[in-house]
Order: C-alpha cells, then sequence, then structure tokens
C-alpha cells in the first residue's frame, strides 16, 4: 500500500502574470511553452522562427488532418480608440495569410493577453465565414487559465529573472541554479537519512507537485515478522463515492485488478504502526491501494468459447492471462485479447450467486484483422448465451451471458468501425500490403476506401474521383468523330495503376475500367473548331456523365464479365451517394 500524504499547512504560491508588463518577447516564449505542454502527447506543435517572416503562422498545431493556426498579438490593451485602425489591419493581414496556407487552417486562434470589449470581440469573431475557418480567441482570462494547468511553466520561465540576484548574494548553497547535481546530492542525503530511521525498512519518497509519497522498502525478506507495518482507518463512503465503493468492494470480495485510490474525504481516524518516517496519525490522506499480481498463471493462454441459447457453438477467442486473483467471495481473472480487448471476470466460488464482467477496448493503432476480432468478441459477450473459460485447455468455468442493453450511439461507432475494419481488411488482403487503421479517416477517403472493396469483389460503382474524363484526338476527322462530339453515347476507358490513399499510406489496386452509358463531350465546340482549323492533333477533348456526376469504375484482370457486373451502391451511414443506376443495368446494394 501506498500513501500519499497532502500537508494541510503547506503554503500555496500564488502565480500570476503581469501582462500588461511581461513584454512581447516573454509572452511570445510563455504562450508557445504552454501551448506545446497543453497539447503534448497529443498533437505536433510547431513554432516556427519568425526572422523571415513566419508565413502567417505563429503556432502551429497539427492532430491528424486538423491544422489549428496560433496568431500572437501582443496587445495588453486591446485594440479601441487610437490604435484600432492599425490593429484591425494587422489582425486581419494575418488571418488572410492563414487562410492562403496549403492545406487551410482548420481553426484560427487569435492569442492575445487583454479583456477584449464586445466590440473587439465581435471584430475578430466575424473574420470568419461559412468558407473560412472558424475563429477562437484566447484572450487573458484563458491564458491565466493555461498557467494555473501548468504553474511549472511559469516558474521555470521566472528562473532566469531570479539567478542574478542569486548569485549576487552568494546563495548557491542554499538555492539551487545550474545542473542537477546538486539537487541529487540532497536527495540521496536525505534518503540515507530517512533509511537509518528503521533496522528493518528503507523509506522512498517522491513528490509532484504538492504532493510527497513516502513508500517502505524492506531491508531483509524478514522484515514483515520483525517488524510489522498496520494500517487502520475508518472508510466513510458518502453517495459521492459510490464508485470508489463498488471498485473497494470489488477489490475485497473479488481482488479485482487496478488501483484503488481512496481520497482524504472517505479516509478518518488513520494510524499506522511502523517505521518512524510513517508511522503516526495522520491527516489529510489519500490511500491508493494496488492487488499483488505474482500468480504462476499470469501470461498463459486462456480461451473464451461462445455458445449460443440453443447450445450451438458460436465463436471462441484466444488471450493471454494478465491478472489473477482471489478475495472473500471468489476470484478475479484478467484476460487480454489482440492487445486491444482486456475482460476480467469476476466470480463467486457458490455457483448459486451472480458475479460480472468488466471490459475495456480501444481501436488505436490496430490492424483491421484485430479490430474485426475484438468486435465479435464484444458481440459474443453482449449475446445471450454462455461461455466457457479454459485456462491452457483446461476447463475452467461457465459464466451466462444475457443479453445487455445497447446504446444506440455505441452501436452506430462500432458499426462504422466494423465497415472500415471489413472494407480495408479486404483491401489489404488483396494488395498484400498491411498497416494499423488510419487514426482519421475522412469522408473522401472513406468513400474510396468503400469503392475499393466493391471493385475487388467484382462490382461495378461509382467513384467520386471520376467526375470527368479527358483524351487526346488523333487529328483525323470524319463523320463519325463529329456526331460523338456533339451527341451523349457510351465510354470506356482504362486507367492504368489505380491507387486507394488514406493519409500517408497507398494501395495498389492495379488497373482499372471507367465506364459510363451516356457520356458527352463537354468542350465539343472548341473540339469541332479545332478539326475545322486542322489543328486537332493532340487536342484534349473532356468527357462528362450527362446526367450522373461520377463515372462508374471495376477492376480489370478478375471478375465476371462487365455485361455480367452488378452496379453497387456505397451504402454507407450519413453520406448520400449520387444517383448511379442508368438503363436496365443491374443494381445491388453492399
Amino acid at each position: 500500500m501506498v500513501i500519499t500524504f497532502c500537508d494541510d499547512d503547506w503554503e500555496a504560491i500564488e502565480l500570476s502574470v503581469d501582462w500588461d508588463k511581461i513584454g512581447k518577447d516573454d509572452f511570445e516564449r510563455i504562450v508557445e511553452t504552454l501551448l506545446t505542454r497543453k497539447w503534448q502527447g497529443i498533437a505536433t506543435v510547431t513554432c516556427p522562427d519568425g526572422r523571415g517572416g513566419d508565413g502567417g503562422i505563429d503556432v502551429e498545431v497539427r492532430q491528424g488532418d486538423r491544422r489549428r493556426i496560433h496568431q500572437l498579438k501582443y496587445f495588453p490593451d486591446g485594440f479601441s480608440g487610437d490604435k484600432k485602425t492599425t490593429r484591425h489591419k494587422q489582425i486581419r493581414n494575418s488571418f488572410e495569410r492563414a487562410t492562403k496556407l496549403s492545406p487551410p487552417p482548420s481553426e484560427w486562434i487569435l492569442v492575445i493577453p487583454a479583456k477584449l470589449t464586445p466590440g473587439e470581440r465581435t471584430f475578430v469573431e466575424r473574420l470568419g465565414g461559412s468558407d473560412r475557418p472558424p475563429v477562437t480567441i484566447l484572450d487573458r482570462v484563458g491564458l491565466d487559465v493555461l498557467i494555473a494547468e501548468f504553474p511549472d511553466v511559469y516558474r521555470y520561465l521566472r528562473r532566469d529573472h531570479l539567478r542574478p540576484e542569486v548569485e549576487l548574494y552568494r546563495l548557491e548553497t542554499e538555492t539551487l541554479t545550474g545542473s542537477s547535481k546538486p539537487l541529487t546530492r540532497r536527495i540521496l542525503d536525505l534518503g540515507a537519512q530517512a533509511d537509518s530511521t528503521d533496522l528493518f525498512w528503507a523509506t522512498d519518497f517522491s513528490r509532484v507537485g504538492d504532493k510527497v509519497t513516502y513508500t517502505v522498502r524492506p531491508k531483509d525478506t524478514d522484515a514483515h515478522k520483525k517488524s510489522p507495518i498496520t494500517v487502520s482507518f475508518d472508510g466513510v463512503f458518502g453517495p459521492e463515492h459510490d464508485d470508489v465503493r463498488k471498485k473497494f468492494e470489488q477489490s475485497m470480495n473479488f481482488g479485482a485488478s487496478g488501483a484503488i485510490v481512496l481520497p482524504p474525504q472517505i479516509v478518518n481516524d488513520m494510524v499506522i504502526r511502523g517505521p518512524q518516517t510513517i508511522a503516526g496519525t495522520p491527516g489529510n490522506v489519500t490511500v491508493r491501494m494496488e492487488p499483488l499480481n505474482d500468480n504462476p498463471a499470469v501470461g498463459e493462454s486462456a480461451e473464451l468459447r461462445f455458445f449460443g441459447t440453443d447450445g450451438t457453438r458460436r465463436s471462441a477467442h484466444e488471450g493471454r492471462i494478465t491478472y489473477i486473483n482471489h478475495g472473500s467471495v471468489g476470484y478475479s481473472l484478467k484476460v487480454s485479447f489482440y492487445e486491444h480487448l482486456d475482460v476480467e471476470l469476476l466470480a463467486p466460488i457458490n455457483t448459486g450467486e451472480s458475479g460480472e464482467s468488466r471490459l475495456s477496448y480501444n481501436f488505436h493503432r490496430i490492424r483491421p484483422k484485430d479490430a474485426l476480432a475484438v468486435l465479435d468478441l464484444l458481440d459474443s459477450l453482449r449475446s445471450p448465451g454462455i461461455f466457457k473459460v479454459y485456462i491452457k485447455d483446461d476447463f475452467l468455468a461457465s459464466h451466462q451471458t444475457n443479453g445487455e442493453p445497447t446504446d444506440p450511439a455505441l452501436e452506430q461507432e462500432l458499426a462504422e468501425i466494423y465497415g472500415i475494419a471489413h472494407d480495408l481488411d479486404v483491401a489489404q488482403e488483396f494488395c498484400n500490403h498491411f498497416f494499423a487503421i488510419p487514426e482519421e479517416i475522412t469522408p473522401w477517403e472513406r468513400v474510396n476506401l468503400r469503392v475499393a472493396r466493391i471493385i475487388i469483389d467484382g462490382h461495378l460503382t461509382a467513384s467520386p474521383r471520376i467526375t470527368n474524363w479527358t483524351a487526346p484526338l488523333s487529328g483525323l476527322d470524319s463523320p463519325k468523330l463529329r456526331t460523338r462530339l456533339t451527341e451523349s453515347g457510351p465510354a470506356h476507358f482504362r486507367w492504368k495503376d489505380f491507387t486507394l490513399k488514406l493519409g500517408s499510406k497507398e494501395l495498389a489496386l492495379g488497373d482499372v475500367g471507367v465506364i459510363h452509358g451516356s457520356a458527352k463531350v463537354a468542350n465539343s465546340e472548341e473540339a469541332l473548331a479545332a478539326l475545322n482549323a486542322g489543328t486537332a492533333k493532340g487536342f484534349r477533348i473532356r468527357f462528362e456523365p450527362k446526367e450522373d456526376r461520377y463515372f462508374l469504375i471495376y477492376l480489370l484482370g478478375q471478375g465476371p464479365e462487365l455485361k455480367d457486373r452488378m452496379i453497387a451502391e456505397w451504402t454507407l451511414p450519413g453520406l448520400t451517394q449520387p444517383g448511379t443506376r442508368t438503363g436496365n443495368e443491374k443494381t445491388n446494394r453492399t
């Protein structure tokens, strides 16, 4: 057990930035650092060197396809009054430069250390529009919130201002500056002193923010016998602690996995008996309880075999045991599947009592086949029936599933993930090119992924990538050619080396046929003029569907003959496909 002590007498240090006096350079330095910390591990933050012109970017935050541009303006007194014209122009020019970036920003944020008037705020917000990036304001209040979230940034930046005073008064022996060696030496000395307070237990400690954590460590294997440590306290759970209470009871009853954190409001009258450094009756204590996980079965294989209500076997999934333990009522068994789904079973020893299961899963950096397996396992766990648990192929227990109620929003999300995983799995198998599902897939990429799967399946479908097709004239004139230029008719072309792009990945599908039952020449008048002038050789005529928006495509070299192929619709939720049916052609929904 690790106990965290929060000293009630700790004096909070108020951090405040005088934005009016800090100056442009320190303002930009602090903001750049705060934004970097805010997005650390979530997005890529770039702060270009503005000496050669920043190109409309002070701070850029890239998160997948999203591109946020922050424009820093050190106008602590706003931009009204006699400064209105000049500063309005500066802000507008910065926004216009940002809109010309390629790709354009998905959001433009003005960072300004002032509290804006309603008129100033309206001016900035009106810069955006339906065909322009949305505009957001990060003003003095927002900056103060960021400072509160990352106070160490301000403390670190202020150290440069304190260093001259430290060196002036020769306080290096008392104040830490420069390298980390003096700090390391002091910590080691304190550790040695703490370890000397008990014959059988050493004391480790750490500081995170305003909290100090002590951890006792045995000096020999019999320390717990020679110098026992006991901790007692009264736990008082209020209605607001229902979640913590449930986890605590699961840990006591089944030995459930996971740390349990009891906040000071729950822990009353704590008494610690043991080494001098931790013994006592501390107040305002947070108790963190973590179960041991040293069972020899950890790491072994476990299999769940699912059966329907009629006894028919539906599926089976093998995983790896990551945790096993027991409590006063039963046992807990945690199994990891496909590195993306964890199932923890809390099972009572008495068969007449009911248990429960805990699920956690994610689809981060998952391959399509594994995503499909995770989705199938989730569906099996939520469907009525039973499943049997085997460890190393030895039967352990049976559990019943009653068919859990589903959340429509969650079902829709899982269905969309299934569609993406299924389509990408088919495309990867066909191309023999394997990678994880991208973190972000745009609607454009989603449609093209579905198009790829449809043509791999041997069907025809509309491709949003082909709204027109160009072909050169040979220069030879004929009545037939002139008729084709002026009248709609069937069109059939070949696209060599057709590819599917998903983010930075590219799948090579091979050659495809491009067809339409009724295509017109959009630039027929120019083509006829070139024929009349004798300059038609090399002139490119542009074919467009007469009524539909897109041409149809199909994969060459495999599948049925063209006349036997069916036109398949995309059928993607939330996306409306323009009509593709013409004449008596067959149709199919996929």
